[in-house]
């Protein structure tokens, strides 16, 4: 043993120094270095095996093993087990990772891989730090306390990265990795705060409604229909990786248009049984008749003519046989086949779809006939006002 130590004093350990030089600059192109270290103590029982003949064979020559024999073993177990069995610690750094879908949280080993242009993140767990691995070559901006840096990366993980810059992290500090633009950014902060919106799209109704002056059987599209939107804005905090706040600070809609078809209800006459729901006139006095059953009739004016009842007869002037419907009237108020629609106003008779078909030499201006088919009935009606819509 003395002769050792008096050998190891007059060595040249300059090899030494330039071991160290060597690890030295090998640490610029690794990243995680003590780990790679510990994984490289791994392989040492495996080196020993290759060249444990030589270096016997070297100590025999020297007489080194005569007196070491005995405790190599117990040397080389000393050395090697300890790098063996001990565990990789893994660093307490909690992580944000945003993406162009938000923020992802990741608090020890990932649990889900992903690859840009900027790192690459996989849910390798053998390493101490989480496994989101810089790219080599960019220039990125770490924000830290009030203050912010550039630095071009190595192919290392984040956590690496922040270790060469002496920054320090921990549990009350959350690191944010932005990978929105064209090369990550990082921020190191307590309470990352976190907006974004969220837009709903509305659909619009689809209506269908009468149109009352539009001949019965037509539908038309009156109005095309147009989505809303409603956009709520968000305003996420998380401290330590956790979210532990989720607030909306604005909301904003846009009205849907509703699409409109209108279907035509106008027809030329409708049932003596049908009755007027409701009236509607124009400005100039024209309008439509609704009727319950739906249909609609379109007037050009509502005048106000005493009628008197008649039963007699088999044609009319204008050549129509005579029957109910078809009236007679003053041929210069109301040209023949003029269509009208008559009530009387004492409520007593709704005469309903009528036609000028026949005059008479007593039937002068706002005076009609109106046709029954018996006697009785005409006596029964005997005179009275009406209301009659000229029908257009």
């Amino acid at each position: 043993m003395k002769e050792m130590l008096s050998r190891l004093k007059t060595a040249d350990l300059s090899w030494l120094h330039t071991a160290y030089q060597w690890l030295e600059l090998g640490a610029e192109a690794i990243h995680q270095t003590p780990d790679r270290l510990i994984a490289l103590c791994r392989k040492i029982p495996g080196w020993v095996e290759i060249y444990k003949p030589v270096v016997l064979e070297w100590m025999e020559k020297k007489g080194i093993t005569k007196r070491l024999k005995p405790g190599i073993p117990m040397l080389l177990a000393a050395l090697i087990l300890p790098c063996c069995i001990m565990e990789i610690q893994p660093d307490n750094i909690n992580y944000i990772l945003l993406d162009h879908n938000g923020p992802k949280t990741i608090t020890g080993t990932p649990d889900f891989s992903m690859t840009t242009d900027g790192l690459t993140v996989n849910t390798d767990s053998s390493g101490r730090d989480a496994q989101i691995v810089l790219t080599d070559g960019q220039h990125i901006t770490v924000r830290h306390a009030g203050g912010k840096q550039q630095i071009t990366t190595r192919q290392e993980t984040v956590a690496s990265l922040l270790r060469r810059m002496h920054i320090e992290y921990g549990d009350d500090l959350t690191v944010v990795v932005d990978v929105t633009g064209d090369v990550p950014a990082i921020v190191v902060e307590g309470d990352f705060v976190y907006e974004h919106k969220v837009t709903t799209v509305t659909q619009p109704e689809k209506l269908t409604v009468p149109a009352y002056t539009v001949d019965k059987g037509i539908e038309q599209l009156q109005q095309a229909g147009q989505t809303g939107k409603i956009v709520e804005t968000y305003r996420d905090t998380y401290r330590g990786g956790e979210l532990v706040s989720h607030e909306m600070i604005h909301r904003s809609e846009v009205t849907p248009v509703n699409e409109i078809t209108v279907y035509g209800t106008k027809v030329d006459e409708v049932s003596r049984d049908d009755r007027i729901e409701s009236v509607y006139y124009n400005a100039d006095g024209s309008g439509y008749l609704v009727f319950r059953s739906g249909e609609s009739l379109t007037f050009s004016e509502r005048v106000t003519c005493n009628a008197t009842a008649y039963s007699i007869g088999s044609w009319t002037a204008s050549g129509l046989p005579t029957k109910v419907g078809h009236i007679a009237v003053d041929p210069y108020v109301f040209p023949y086949h003029t269509r009208f629609y008559i009530y009387t106003d004492d409520g007593y008779l709704v005469y309903g779809n009528a036609v000028a078909a026949d005059c008479g030499t007593a039937i002068k201006g706002y005076k009609i006939d109106l046709w029954f088919e018996t006697y009785d009935e005409a006596c029964d009606f005997g005179r009275r006002d009406c209301t009659v819509f000229v029908l257009n």
